[in-house]
């Protein structure tokens, strides 16, 4: 008797990521947007946390919506799998009571951590596709993210929203890179 998990053919991991090229592409295009309005002067700590909660939202659907779970798409589980955390921190933040500073700072803390996990397994699962490491950079920026966010300094809200600013301008430049390696000339040959 043998288990279909292990007897299931794998996706090649290239195949996976060139369909999540568009996705790719939406996530590194809303993260530098968002990233600018992190930085925004005049941001209130009721402005950040929904501004917080709606990029998260925003990534996790974008993460999700080419979808991917049977098992021959395991390789992109792990990035799946932060999406849903996206999607369970934004509504924790959006939802939730009235959240002090600090709380929010450790819910952005353990956001940051799982999703440094995910994205380091996500690099392990799709090393091929992913020659340039930029999956294994995204987990290593949401670890550092998270350890700014574990010093005192992150109970003032300037500096969260620096923080975060800075998070998510690194991540989209990152999705951008692996986004643009992603995409392939096609060359026409019009010698006709």
């Amino acid at each position: 008797m043998t288990l279909s998990f292990a007897t299931a053919p794998a996706e090649d991991a290239n195949a996976l990521l060139d369909q999540r090229r568009l996705s790719l592409a939406l996530r590194s295009g809303a993260s530098l947007l968002f990233a600018v309005a992190f930085f925004w002067p005049t941001l209130t700590f009721p402005m950040l946390v929904k501004l917080f909660a709606v990029y998260a939202f925003l990534d996790g659907i974008l993460t999700l919506a080419p979808g991917g779970w049977s098992l021959a798409q395991r390789a992109v589980w792990p990035l799946l799998a932060a999406g849903c955390v996206n999607i369970a921190v934004a509504t924790a933040a959006y939802v939730g009571p009235a959240l002090a500073v600090f709380d929010f700072g450790d819910l952005l803390a353990v956001w940051a951590i799982a999703l440094a996990g995910a994205r380091a397994i996500g690099c392990a699962t799709m090393r091929e596709a992913d020659p340039g490491y930029l999956l294994l950079l995204n987990g290593i920026a949401a670890g550092f993210f998270a350890r700014a966010l574990l010093s005192p300094a992150a109970g003032d809200v300037v500096v969260l929203s620096t923080w975060i600013g800075l998070y998510v301008l690194t991540v989209g430049i990152l999705l951008f890179k692996l986004t643009l390696q992603r995409y392939r000339p096609i060359f026409v040959d019009l010698s006709m």
